[in-house]
């Protein structure tokens, strides 16, 4: 017998039935499963939709599922659960906007809808410590995070290079807002700085060592076509004019007067790997090789 959605998404089942996250988890991802739903910010399964689900609203990153699987949920709990297990299913709301809650590189962050969902390739960058990209004896004083949404690089930068001054930068008042948040939940007032700029227009007056830039590079006549989970997300985090390339244009045209000699760039450019290529064939790109996001990063040392 096929069991139908609508025989299994009932506040009844999740309330009387269900007693355990291990329970609730296994509930959320058969309801998943049945649904027309798109996994790309953060997870790619049902299974780890609905652990990314659960957990943050019990204050819990993910990673501890191992050891808190079979604790019992108060049934306000799963009240609530299932509250935002109906909004994820039929508004198509991602997790993370209904949560409020993501980790990167292992660090909590707030996440709402004035800023993009964390889900950078260029964490796993971090989490290597650069490794192979920048020379093990490379500590960078002064790092740029350019176009920083979030604050998520930034933060993760910031832990990475403690003897580091970040400036977060965004052109999105409402971005930098969450960015202040983020900034004071990690206690790091005196190393983090945001900054309200379109790009380098009002940087401080002095050069990086480090430029990490994550800029929007969706075209716009492209919007229409992504699933509805990224409608939720701020356009002016996603669209780029000229084919999605005008903000990575202008980066590579200003880059040098902010980066000290030696110092280095690193860029995620999505799907316009080639068109970078083609528009600059007297720059010599390093694509860095990444297991999750294959060759959308760059790297430039500035000689």
């Amino acid at each position: 017998m096929i069991i139908k959605l609508n025989q299994i998404l009932k506040k009844e089942i999740i309330i009387n039935e269900l007693l355990s996250i291990q329970d609730v988890v296994r509930w959320i991802t058969t309801c998943f499963s049945k649904s027309d739903l798109w996994y790309g910010h953060g997870s790619d399964n049902p299974w780890d939709e609905a652990v990314n689900l659960v957990l943050p609203i019990l204050g819990l990153p993910p990673y501890m599922w191992s050891m808190v699987y079979n604790s019992k949920l108060s049934i306000k709990e799963r009240k609530i659960i299932f509250e935002l297990v109906i909004k994820r299913i039929k508004e198509r709301i991602p997790v993370v906007y209904l949560t409020h809650k993501i980790w990167f590189c292992g660090y909590e962050l707030y996440i709402d809808n004035r800023v993009l969902i964390p889900r950078s390739p260029i964490s796993e960058l971090i989490n290597n410590k650069f490794k192979s990209i920048i020379p093990t004896n490379y500590n960078p004083k002064y790092i740029l995070d350019l176009c920083t949404g979030s604050g998520c690089i930034a933060i993760a930068c910031a832990y990475l290079f403690p003897n580091s001054h970040i400036d977060a930068v965004d052109i999105s008042l409402d971005a930098i807002n969450v960015v202040e948040y983020n900034i004071q939940l990690h206690g790091l007032e005196n190393r983090v700085t945001p900054i309200c700029s379109n790009l380098f227009e009002k940087l401080p007056k002095y050069t990086y060592d480090l430029i990490i830039s994550n800029p929007p590079y969706i075209d716009k006549k492209d919007i229409s076509s992504l699933p509805k989970e990224y409608l939720y997300e701020p356009i002016i985090g996603l669209v780029s004019k000229n084919n999605g390339i005008e903000i990575i244009e202008k980066i590579i045209s200003m880059y040098s007067s902010f980066l000290r000699k030696n110092g280095i760039l690193i860029c995620e450019v999505g799907d316009k790997m080639v068109n970078i290529i083609e528009k600059y064939p007297n720059i010599y790109f390093q694509w860095l090789n990444i297991k999750n996001g294959g060759g959308n990063i760059f790297k430039i040392e500035n000689k």
